[in-house]
């Protein structure tokens, strides 16, 4: 009898490893529990291309429909909302389970909440779904006065397609540079002396105390009591993995799903791969954000199941649209 295999997650790192599984001849049941109405798609261009209007929803998608349909790939779009380790059984959200040889978590990551007064107001965004660009696109109108908390890849990427689109654009930073925790000081210059060029302004050591606004926000306040006007906030501090389901079964955890270099966690048969993992490397516990990241332990993971195990060997590598 064929391995049954189960996904959870609609991403990346879920459409890489099927894609890789039938690849190496893997020709079980496999049933992909994406806790999204859509197909798994592309996050990257949901703050570049999609967001600037340049690129069509369905061009987001990884594979489409048929793609899956071929492949003997079930789509289901319940939430998995428990695993049992021990019976190898995913409970869903509408009462089902389902019952697995492998598991392979790419339960991604959700974004970091601000929490501060005023945080709740309409007009505040987050950037991780295609609802949330969608929402961002909606009020995106003419003559909005636009403001980015955090100067991360997020930040600066949907700054860039504001100014782009004639709003005038203030992104605060709480760090004394951008893009801090992912580039080098020089790096993180260029950059800073590009947004200014374009009519971005920037400003560093701005540490967000509130968001003022009857309905609507009006203004965001920074650390000093200074406040800077806007129609429009959008909010980018990072994201956390979500590793709840792993968690909570019992496997190990830590700043990520634990995974080796082989995509293996310390749950028998059960496999993780993208945002939701860190690995050790160097000695410290390291969690890889980039796309490429996901692709390759998505690999890593299909190669595991079929019995072919293919260690992590990518030097990691990112890029940016600004």
């Amino acid at each position: 009898m064929s391995s049954r295999l189960v996904i959870v997650g609609g991403g990346q790192a879920a459409a890489q490893t099927i894609v890789s599984l039938r690849q190496l001849g893997f020709d079980g049941p496999v049933t992909l529990v994406c806790g999204e109405p859509l197909l798994p798609y592309q996050r990257p261009p949901l703050s570049k291309k999609y967001l600037a209007g340049e690129l069509a929803a369905e061009r987001l998608l990884l594979k489409p429909a048929q793609f899956y349909a071929e492949r003997g790939v079930t789509i289901d779009t319940a939430h998995a909302t428990e695993l049992d380790a021990a019976r190898r059984r995913v409970l869903l959200d509408d009462g089902r389970s389902l019952d697995y040889d492998w598991l392979v978590l790419a339960t991604g990551s959700r974004v970091r909440r601000l929490d501060v007064p005023g945080a709740d107001l309409a007009g505040i965004h987050y950037l991780r779904t295609v609802a949330d660009a969608d929402a961002i696109q909606r009020d995106l109108v003419p003559g909005a006065r636009v403001v980015l908390v955090g100067a991360g890849y997020i930040g600066l990427e949907v700054a860039a397609v504001a100014r782009s689109r004639g709003h005038a654009v203030t992104v605060l930073e709480a760090a004394d540079r951008v893009m801090s925790r992912v580039v080098s000081e020089p790096v993180a210059r260029f950059y800073e002396r590009e947004h200014r060029a374009a009519g971005v302004e920037l400003h560093c050591g701005a540490n967000v105390r509130a968001f003022h606004g009857a309905e609507r926000v009006r203004s965001v306040e920074v650390a000093g009591g200074v406040q800077f006007d806007c129609d429009v906030a959008i909010v980018g501090i990072g994201i956390e993995p979500n590793v709840e389901l792993a968690r909570d079964a019992g496997i190990e955890c830590g700043g990520g799903v634990l995974v080796d270099s082989y995509a293996r966690t310390s749950g028998e048969r059960v496999l993780a791969a993208g945002d939701c993992t860190a690995q050790t490397l160097d000695g410290r516990r390291v969690r890889r954000e980039p796309v490429a990241n996901a692709s390759q332990q998505g690999e890593c993971a299909a190669s595991a199941v079929q019995g072919t195990p293919t260690p992590y060997a990518e030097v990691p590598g990112l890029w940016s649209d600004q």
